[in-house]
């Protein structure tokens, strides 16, 4: 299910939460297998890495424009007349994050730039996606959050993309730096936690020692 952000994730230690993992292996490149002494964590790599990029993002549109790729030539985005009405409104807002749109005739937006927020590119249909959130009315108090939330999901690592251990452990390090680092920016949670016990337990056992 989905993370309270507003309860559990203000409850965070400050200190690395991660600095005692150690990463064993990965399962169908999305979920980084972790131990520490007590427990087996399963870390799902795209939501750790849309964390991150989030709270980068957050950081760097407080301080600064955000780095942006040009499209050459530029993509054409296909959304409803609404959709469409909706990214005029919100232009200059979305110039903030990077992304230079027109109108395009025929429920079509055309973009020119998008951002390219650490090294990676935000896929064209950020937008969209961004704006049908917004249209549907799931849009939180704060629009630019929604914005941020969705251009920090498409530039992060996807199902099949293979980490060596040393990226595994850079990323868990940079998850280990935020401020809500067991949620993605849209609830999912982070991390998943099995302890010895219900290892135990699977396999009719009292423990998983062998002693």
């Amino acid at each position: 299910g989905r993370t309270d952000l507003t309860t559990e994730l203000d409850v965070v230690d400050r200190a690395d939460p991660f600095a005692d993992l150690r990463v064993i292996g990965a399962f169908r490149d999305l979920y980084l297998l972790c131990e520490d002494d007590a427990e087996l964590l399963v870390v799902d790599q795209h939501a750790a890495h849309e964390r991150v990029n989030y709270e980068r993002l957050q950081a760097a549109v407080d301080e600064v424009s955000l780095p942006t790729a040009t499209l050459d030539p530029p993509a054409s985005v296909s959304v409803s007349p609404a959709v469409a009405s909706l990214a005029e409104a919100h232009a200059d807002l979305l110039a903030d994050l990077g992304f230079d749109i027109e109108p395009f005739g025929g429920g079509t937006l055309r973009v020119s730039t998008v951002p390219a927020p650490l090294g990676r590119t935000a896929d064209a249909d950020a937008v969209r996606a961004t704006l049908d959130t917004i249209a549907a009315g799931e849009t939180p108090d704060d629009p630019r959050d929604a914005l941020l939330a969705e251009v920090a999901c498409h530039p992060s690592l996807k199902a099949g993309e293979q980490l060596s251990t040393e990226e595994a452990e850079q990323l868990l390090a940079r998850l280990g730096e935020c401020e809500q680092p067991f949620a993605c920016p849209h609830g999912r949670p982070t991390i998943c936690r099995i302890d010895e016990a219900t290892l135990a337990a699977g396999f009719d056992r009292e423990s998983t020692r062998f002693d």
